[in-house]
């Protein structure tokens, strides 16, 4: 969002702007002709990557904020949102598709040990990653999914999220459930508003926590629950089991 403001805001200066440069010739480098472009005209916004599309001409460029977008070869054309292919058995999003490369990269340095699991019952069929808040009713609604998606074969792990910060009353909530010495149990007790119980002596999570909460903006995490497959498949929110379980084939 913070990217769309910025463009609007800008939107008359960049056509002015950008129409008015020489358009750069077939043979310039294009990376080096849109940081070029992007260093002139829009210095706010710094590339951290730059990458050629399969739509002839189009590259998507990464941004330290974490947003992308798309830019003709010289950077004269600018545009956000997803890169869709038409092919013939329908719309490809591959915006999408790259999206979840990166987030299946970024899910895999998860640590089981640091997380809150609830295991498949018999074959495991498909894992869920789920972003949680204690405090939030509908990760309370989808709480009471886990006994169904387990008997299906799905294996439910949760991540940190609580939405207003670590230092907020959901956050101290979670701190006491992964400080719990049966997390399983003591998140099922904080998603019914109950107390976690015991907890373990001197225990410090919060670094844990915080790189959780990380993780979750950096892959787009908004609200809660946020559900993913590891695979980096983003699942929504809130979705019962037997819809959930549609995603897994099951």
């Amino acid at each position: 969002m913070r990217i769309l403001v910025l463009l609007r805001g800008m939107l008359a200066a960049l056509v002015i702007g950008l129409l008015s440069g020489s358009v750069v010739a077939a043979s310039v480098d294009a990376e080096a002709a849109i940081k070029a472009k992007f260093k002139t005209s829009l210095p706010q916004l710094k590339i951290v990557g730059i990458e050629e599309t399969m739509a002839p001409g189009i590259y998507a460029v990464a941004l330290k904020s974490g947003e992308e977008l798309m830019t003709s070869a010289d950077g004269s054309f600018i545009f956000s949102g997803d890169l869709l292919a038409v092919q013939a058995r329908g719309i490809v999003n591959i915006s999408e598709k790259k999206r979840g490369v990166k987030r299946a990269k970024a899910l895999s340095a998860l640590n089981d040990d640091d997380l809150v699991v609830y295991q498949a019952e018999g074959e495991e069929k498909g894992q869920v990653l789920a972003f949680t808040d204690t405090s939030c009713g509908y990760c309370q609604k989808f709480h009471k999914e886990i006994p169904a998606l387990n008997k299906l074969g799905i294996t439910v792990k949760y991540v940190a999220w609580p939405r207003y910060g670590l230092q907020s009353p959901a956050g101290k909530v979670i701190a006491d459930v992964w400080c719990a010495k049966d997390r399983a149990k003591a998140m099922t007790m904080a998603k019914t508003r109950r107390s976690v119980g015991e907890t373990l002596a001197a225990c410090d999570l919060s670094s844990i926590i915080q790189d959780q909460i990380a993780l979750g903006r950096l892959m787009g995490v908004k609200g809660t629950p946020a559900l993913f497959g590891v695979d980096g498949r983003q699942l929504g929110g809130y979705r019962k089991a037997s819809d959930l379980a549609k995603e897994f084939g099951i």
